[in-house]
């Protein structure tokens, strides 16, 4: 449980810098978006590959700013949530400890 929900904090920080990145683009004319892939069947978990999208025209950015902000949402309530598993399973292990000693 501890290795998925830091894998998870993992591909969620990824997933908020990738879309940062795409923010800070957003006026640089011929940006490609990019958006991570995610393979695992456990949500937030891996990100296995990062894909590009091309730009509509040479003059204008790939990136849309609404679906970047909700992105961004996505990833931070995602990171706060497995924060929180963490957070949940260090005080059940040291309440485990307690009762063992």
């Amino acid at each position: 449980m501890l290795l998925s929900s830091v894998s998870a904090l993992q591909a969620s920080s990824l997933r908020m810098d990738i879309s940062a990145h795409n923010v800070a683009n957003v006026n640089t004319p011929g940006f490609a978006k990019s958006r991570p892939v995610q393979t695992s069947l456990n949500p937030g978990t891996e990100i296995s590959a990062i894909q590009k999208t091309e730009a509509p025209t040479p003059d204008l950015s790939a990136t849309d700013l609404a679906e970047e902000v909700a992105q961004q949402i996505i990833s931070e309530k995602d990171f706060a949530a497995n924060a929180a598993v963490i957070k949940t399973q260090d005080k059940m292990l040291g309440e485990l400890v307690n009762l063992v000693v």
